[in-house]
């Protein structure tokens, strides 16, 4: 596992949360607050294939919420509320498996943040159930549980992907992506089971990318709590 040691990155999330703050009601207000789950799932707008120039991470963190609410209906759960303080404990982790470069719950890097627990209780201490799910994919459309591929460097640095026969495979939609998020989730049994939990009733979803992995990485995290 590579590790990069940075003393500012705490602070910086810390001073970036400040500024989340300002302007993030107007954003739980559109993605989640002002709609349903059904609503949100019909915006054509999830159809677009993800452009890493202008990414909407926030669109596609609300498409992972609402579509584990689905699950939830499937299953005649009680839907999640949105809670903006997981979202800030799900972004921080996130960033961090990014920023650090590793994949785990524990983050080994930084104490302050080492446990599901600690980033959770951080933003508010009044839960008397949390957890957390964690998953990586990458950005790319493709068939199968294995991708195989190949890699054409252009002029301008951009990078295109061909699968064995020679057809381009492109970034996937913010449905695809969302969906293929949800998916492994759902057929994992101890994340299916945070996920269908009866006794979790509030969730923040945020994923975060990595443009220097090939192919592009995507890193998500979800924490669940119930308040007291």
């Amino acid at each position: 596992m590579l590790t990069k040691f940075k003393p500012s990155f705490s602070i910086f999330i810390l001073c970036l949360f400040g500024v989340f703050n300002l302007c993030a009601q107007e954003t739980y207000d559109k993605y989640y607050n002002s709609v349903i789950s059904a609503d949100f799932l019909s915006d054509e707008n999830l159809k677009n294939r993800v452009d890493l120039l202008n990414f909407d991470l926030h669109f596609l963190n609300a498409a992972v919420f609402h579509l584990t609410n689905i699950e939830r209906s499937n299953a005649d759960l009680p839907l999640f509320d949105f809670y903006d303080n997981l979202y800030k404990s799900a972004t921080l982790h996130s960033e961090s498996m990014i920023e650090y470069n590793y994949f785990d719950h524990v983050n080994h890097i930084q104490k302050k943040w080492r446990t599901p627990k600690d980033r959770i209780l951080y933003f508010d201490s009044s839960y008397w159930s949390l957890a957390e799910n964690i998953v990586e994919n990458n950005l790319l459309e493709h068939k199968g549980d294995i991708l195989k591929y190949r890699t054409v460097t252009n002029e301008d640095g951009t990078v295109q992907y061909f699968d064995l026969n020679g057809n381009e495979i492109k970034y996937g939609s913010y449905f695809y992506i969302a969906k293929r998020i949800v998916f492994q989730w759902m057929n994992s049994p101890p994340h299916r089971a945070n996920i269908l939990a009866d006794n979790l009733r509030l969730l923040g979803c945020s994923c975060a990318i990595d443009e220097t992995k090939v192919p592009v990485m995507i890193r998500c995290t979800q924490n669940f709590g119930t308040i007291k």
